[in-house]
């Protein structure tokens, strides 16, 4: 970025924290005190992760890129997709994976159960790419069993997992590889996903793909700055097998309210595990995950279907069953961090009904990522553990914010405070848009960033509500 873009950079945060200074005022001599100090905070917060992302962030590929991969030095990646009724996209997924620059890869295909064409398109990848390990669930089991069963067969020193509506840059899993290899304390890269085809897209699309954009630039960015990501995106997740493998089973068997085998908070929840646990702690713990997961594995596998030449069991014992122990005396927990040079292609909701329906799964996946995340997030860095903890406050409590801006102040003739919340927001929002138009240029969806705002500020707030009361309806659809 040139320095008229950087420049532009600090007004942005001059701009934020003259806005902090204006909402003290008004949040001191003028507006609602509930409605003021909640706006506060989220400014606060805002201020924080776009200063930490402009300041601080730097991205990890940029101290790997000098590493040399030597045939003889590459460790074996292990890419697991697990898919469910994908037919439309399933070959573009595959095929990303196939045309990846890194030699030294193994493919593993977990069909979940599909009641559509994704098993014959499968088996036709299956018969022209005869490397291709595909298996076939006899029923659906969820996204967490299914890739627990491709996680069972896989043999190498690094898992990665993409959601199967997906397509992976060519040149991502070497950059990714580099990655691990600057730092041994690195236990999982998460990418920068986004939209497919977004140029020929519908206006949602358009919007979703501005936001994705700052939401994994600026946000994960910042967590990236404390090596503290909350969520490894299901886009695209590449973790140290040492780090991740003693959780699989523990993970892919989740209880949460007396549910067995609770299928949402799938990325939040296996990223919970790696943070809450020092690359020590796996050295200790190595023997009796080992033991736990073998011990369970003859019990609660699903049942599987062979294909082709594909045995599951013949897979599973030629396959390396011991998680790789770090080096004695290493003491400090795993870093997770973002990579904006590791790039993906998402699949997203096309249609506003399908876009509520996701955002009602991702609800669900928070509220179990308050005692997931939540319960092991302090042992992070002070200042993204208070940051992290306050935001989820910010999240609980706006719904009833909301209702006190739209409804009971204007009621009773408290116009100004609605209306500059009602300003704010749409600030916020324009914030963002400009961030990704400084880091794209000519990029012309960046105007639609503040209607993201607006539907997650006064909409999609409210699902947190309808997903607690409908938390027991498991689909992973």
């Amino acid at each position: 970025m040139d320095k008229k873009r950087w420049l532009v950079r600090y007004f942005i945060l001059a701009g934020i924290g003259s806005v902090l200074a204006i909402k003290l005022y008004l949040l001191l001599f003028i507006v609602d005190f509930t409605v003021g100090i909640y706006s506060f905070l989220t400014s606060f917060i805002i201020f924080y992760y776009f200063f930490n992302s402009f300041i601080r962030f730097r991205d990890p590929y940029l101290y790997a890129k000098d590493i040399v991969l030597s045939e003889d030095n590459k460790p074996l990646v292990s890419m697991i997709v697990p898919v469910k009724n994908e037919e439309d996209n399933i070959r573009n997924c595959v095929q990303s994976c196939i045309n990846s620059t890194y030699s030294k890869k193994e493919i593993i295909i977990v069909n979940d159960g599909s009641t559509d064409k994704t098993s014959e398109i499968l088996d036709e990848i299956r018969r022209e790419e005869p490397n291709i390990k595909i298996i076939h669930l006899s029923k659906s089991v969820g996204k967490k069993q299914a890739t627990e069963a491709g996680c069972q067969i896989a043999k190498g020193d690094i898992f990665l997992f993409m959601d199967s509506d997906c397509d992976i840059y060519s040149d991502a899993v070497e950059k990714a590889v580099k990655i691990f290899k600057s730092d041994r304390r690195i236990g999982a890269v998460t990418g920068h996903a986004r939209i497919r085809n977004a140029e020929k897209g519908n206006l949602l699309e358009k919007i979703e793909d501005v936001w994705f954009d700052g939401q994994f630039r600026i946000l994960k960015g910042a967590e990236t700055s404390f090596s503290s990501l909350t969520c490894c995106s299901g886009a695209l997740s590449i973790f140290r097998r040492e780090a991740v493998a003693p959780h699989i089973h523990a993970w892919a068997h989740d209880r949460f309210l007396g549910m067995e085998n609770f299928k949402f908070c799938t990325d939040r929840r296996l990223t919970a595990y790696v943070l809450g646990e020092r690359p020590s702690d796996v050295l200790k713990n190595n023997n009796s995950s080992a033991a736990n997961n073998n011990h369970s594995t003859s019990n609660t596998v699903p049942t599987l279907l062979q294909t082709g030449k594909d045995d599951i069991n013949t897979m599973k014992s030629s396959s390396d069953p011991d998680v790789k122990n770090p080096r004695k005396g290493q003491r400090a927990a795993w870093k997770l961090v973002y990579s904006p040079s590791v790039r993906v292609n998402a699949g997203v909701p096309t249609t506003l009904p399908s876009l509520l329906r996701q955002q009602i799964r991702w609800r669900k996946s928070f509220i179990r990522s308050l005692f997931a995340t939540g319960g092991i997030f302090w042992r992070r860095p002070l200042g993204i553990a208070i940051v992290y903890y306050v935001t989820l406050g910010l999240k609980l409590l706006r719904p009833f914010i909301i209702i006190k801006v739209v409804i009971f102040l204007p009621l009773t003739g408290d116009i100004v405070t609605a209306l500059m919340y009602f300003v704010g927001a749409l600030y916020s929002g324009m914030l963002y848009g400009i961030d990704v138009r400084l880091r794209h240029p000519g990029y012309k969806f960046w105007i639609y960033r503040p209607i993201m705002t607006f539907l997650s500020t006064f909409v999609i707030s409210w699902l947190v509500i309808y997903a607690a009361i409908t938390i027991r309806k498991e689909a992973w659809r």
